[in-house]
């Protein structure tokens, strides 16, 4: 029997040492803020803003949330839905109420996502495990679709009497998400009625900055978009709308301890500077010629800002009518796509895909590997949202991971290019999203007695 090592469990058996708590926060509680006026809530083009002067105390943005209620209605007579109708909220649905979310901080712009729906539902897919779109996905607004169709009907109609022994025939349309969604707008009364919140991560990168912030005002702007891109229905169903009757910036305000609050004054009247940097999103869109062979300059970056994965989707037809899901992607029987970074190329060999026979598995590949390089989390342990055969069908989203640079191309300008090839002409009214996560760099600076960001 080998001996044990006392030195080993020195921790174990030292029941002398003290016991260390954080006792560093003594308070965090959230406060609302709403716009000056709620009359813009449901005009299309209006900017919706929502200022914090917080001039004097201790926030934490990262754990900030937009509130969201309102209510879905017939779009011809303003009356709320029956039950049976097949309509409902598409997932994801309060980004797409709004075309822009700009996020600053004093007269500094932190972060800007245009077409913030496709956004934050690429994102989502790429991030979240699967058990969250039957768990906390739901406040959301979250719940993704199985199929593309507008149907809540898990069962085929029985027509006639069923004979001896009948097993109803499951729907082939059958859309889990959808359901989900139209549940939970139909469980209010009256009918349509929701509410839901959004996190500040959910729609930005600074969220992922988990730091207190004094001294600065903050600024949220939400530019509203088209109800159309919010909702999904049945072709027979009346037009919705929706009325967004409240929203809200619920902002945690932190209370410190008495000698972390002295230690926090003496810093800011240290006049210190303090360098900072998170991984920034920023968004763009294409329509695509309709061609087999499809070259995209994205937005010159340069400095010291570089990207490190370039995400990109499409869509076709999908933005102007409720019968079609701006929610889902198409795959365009894309063959190969890589992106430039002047000349340097990612990947550096060819993707071949085919998704008629099937091959695109390592187009998948390159989907499933983002979460385990972003996040550390390997997708064995974390789930995935989107599986196999949904990609193909549903979430054909291509992940681009570019953080491997030449030296040359770490400082300078960058010439950004993704190049794609297809099967056939690309389809009329096609819509290329791409979203770039990159390393972004600032800093806050005091006077003695304010901070304030002093560049980007």
């Amino acid at each position: 029997m080998t001996a044990l090592s006392l030195e080993s469990h020195s921790s174990i058996l030292d029941i002398n040492e003290p016991h260390l708590f954080d006792e560093s926060i003594q308070s965090m509680q959230y406060y609302q803020f709403t716009p000056a006026t709620q009359q813009n809530n449901n005009v299309l083009g209006a900017a919706i803003k929502i200022d914090i002067n917080a001039q004097d105390i201790y926030i934490l943005p990262s754990k900030s949330y937009l509130s969201i209620k309102g209510q879905i209605r017939r779009n011809d007579t303003n009356a709320a839905f029956a039950a049976g109708p097949e309509i409902t909220l598409i997932n994801n649905a309060m980004m797409y109420l709004f075309t822009e979310i700009k996020y600053d901080i004093g007269s500094t712009t932190i972060e800007k996502i245009s077409t913030p729906g496709q956004v934050t539902s690429i994102l989502g897919y790429l991030s979240q495990p699967d058990d969250f779109n039957t768990s906390s996905g739901l406040k959301y607004c979250w719940s993704k679709d199985t199929v593309n169709h507008a149907s809540s009907a898990e069962f085929a109609p029985n027509v006639g009497a069923p004979a001896a022994g009948y097993t109803p025939a499951r729907n082939g349309e059958y859309n889990q998400g959808f359901a989900a969604r139209k549940g939970l707008l139909t469980s209010s009364n009256p009918l349509g009625h929701f509410s839901f919140i959004v996190p500040f991560t959910h729609i930005f990168g600074f969220g992922e900055y988990q730091k207190v912030i004094y001294g600065q005002k903050h600024t949220l702007t939400l530019t509203r978009g088209s109800d159309t891109q919010a909702l999904y229905k049945a072709n027979a169903v009346n037009d919705g709308k929706v009325d967004i009757t409240h929203i809200s910036w619920e902002m945690p305000e932190l209370g410190l301890s008495p000698e972390y609050l002295a230690a926090m004054r003496s810093l800011i009247e240290s006049k210190v500077t303090i360098p900072l940097a998170f991984r920034a999103r920023s968004s763009e869109q294409i329509t695509v010629s309709q061609t087999r062979n499809f070259t995209w300059r994205m937005s010159v970056t340069g400095g010291v800002e570089k990207p490190r994965w370039i995400v990109v989707a499409f869509q076709t037809d999908r933005s102007e009518t409720q019968e079609q899901n701006p929610a889902v992607f198409d795959n365009l029987n894309l063959t190969n796509a890589y992106i430039t970074l002047n000349s340097e190329r990612y990947p550096s060999g060819d993707i071949i895909t085919n998704f008629t026979t099937n091959d695109y598995a390592k187009l998948y590949d390159m989907f499933d590997d983002f979460k385990k390089n972003y996040y550390g989390i390997d997708s064995l342990v974390g789930g995935t949202q989107v599986n196999f055969p949904a990609f193909k069908t549903l979430f054909p989203i291509i992940v681009f991971d570019v953080r491997k640079q030449n030296e040359r191309l770490k400082s300078g300008v960058v010439d950004i290019q993704a190049k794609f090839q297809f099967g056939a002409n690309v389809p009329a009214n096609t819509t290329a999203y791409a979203i770039m996560i990159s390393d972004r760099f600032f800093k806050m600076a005091s006077d003695g007695k304010n901070m304030t960001v002093v560049s980007m």
